[in-house]
């Protein structure tokens, strides 16, 4: 009798100890929370590392009174476990979302790895926004030339939609004709989705590109070419006119056309260094220059040559009408020089750089 009374007393010891060392699932101290809109909703967790720490290791960590041993005791339980959520964006009503403990059992005895499914709930019905309401929300205008057109919108949508960046893409390549298509990043349609917001199927609210100017792809193309052409001759010869050639202390020029070029767009104004005593950086499309090699002589019997460069003189803002004509009323001047450290092969080489092509 006392024998079984003793093995009895030692499996009650052992029933004990093992209960005592038994590990604790932590899923009942994280709470996992859904935002968002349905169909959109967001999967967040959020843990109660405190009264896991009390009820676990007996241990307040808002103890200022704690010892290291303590502290340390309280750091390698929270640093001991992963959690993750087996999904955690697009969520619906309804749907089921796992989330996983994976604990690290070389820092800590005190807790074990495990599962636990929740449920979708309490997502908000969606508000869809439609291809209809923004285009009939938002006031687009086009700028500029067509081909390098840009857009500029006036979002005149009540809140919190008034706040959305809407942007049309391909801006600043458009050209008359195109249907601009407005597009929203990641940014804004997160933010939509917060306001309460799904985009309708297909999104993609399109307006009509229009009013841009246009200018000539080639010098072929522009109508009466001619004039401007008669115009860029008539200017440098007005430049480049004799002055007193019969007298000695006067000049005489020699003018040639080497090459006319054209360009319909700025390639990069910033790096060319043409002057116009009336162009604006806006204005940089549709040039039409000539590049001339001008030569100075002295007046008088005894002529000699005194100076030689290249002059290239032009016109910028080069747009059509409808009928393919530009006015040439406002075409904006454009006039520079190179002296003769530049070789004519080197300023044509030049100006192709800035994007001109020869015209035939």
């Amino acid at each position: 009798m006392k024998k079984f009374v003793g093995i009895f007393s030692m499996l009650l010891v052992v029933f004990i100890v093992s209960g005592c060392n038994q590990r604790k699932d932590i899923n009942k101290y994280v709470d996992v929370s859904f935002s968002g809109v349905d169909t959109k909703g967001v999967a967040s967790y959020r843990i109660d590392t405190d009264a896991m720490a009390k009820e676990i290791l007996n241990i307040d960590p808002e103890d200022d009174a704690l010892s290291q041993e303590q502290t340390q005791e309280v750091s390698d339980l929270l640093n001991s476990y992963t959690i993750k959520l087996n999904k955690e964006s697009n969520l619906s009503n309804g749907d089921k979302v796992t989330l996983a403990i994976d604990v690290n059992e070389d820092k800590t005895k005190k807790i074990k790895s495990s599962k636990k499914t929740v449920e979708v709930k309490g997502l908000n019905k969606a508000k869809e926004l439609t291809n209809k309401e923004v285009e009939k929300k938002l006031v687009v205008n086009f700028n500029g030339v067509s081909g390098r057109g840009v857009a500029t919108i006036d979002n005149v949508f009540d809140s919190p939609l008034d706040s959305v960046v809407f942007t049309i893409k391909n801006d600043g390549k458009l050209k008359n004709g195109d249907k601009a298509e407005i597009v929203l990043d990641k940014s804004q349609k997160d933010q939509l989705s917060y306001d309460g917001y799904v985009l309708q199927k297909n999104f993609s609210p399109t307006f009509e590109v229009n009013g841009l100017e246009e200018v000539a792809e080639s010098a072929s193309d522009i109508a009466n070419i001619e004039d401007i052409k008669r115009m860029i001759d008539e200017e440098v010869r007005r430049t480049y006119k004799d002055s007193s050639p019969e007298y000695s202390y006067g000049s005489k020029y020699e003018i040639t056309l080497d090459k006319l070029m054209y360009r319909q767009f700025d390639k990069d104004s910033s790096k060319e260094d043409e002057y116009s005593w009336s162009m604006s950086s806006s204005n940089q499309n549709g040039n039409l220059i000539g590049i001339y090699t001008i030569k100075r002589y002295s007046g008088g019997t005894e002529s000699k040559l005194e100076d030689t460069k290249t002059a290239i003189i032009g016109y910028s803002n080069i747009v059509l009408d409808e009928n393919k004509n530009a006015n040439v009323a406002e075409l904006d001047e454009i006039q520079t020089t190179k002296d003769d450290t530049y070789s004519l092969e080197s300023v044509l080489k030049l100006y192709e750089g800035y994007g001109y092509t020869p015209v035939e």
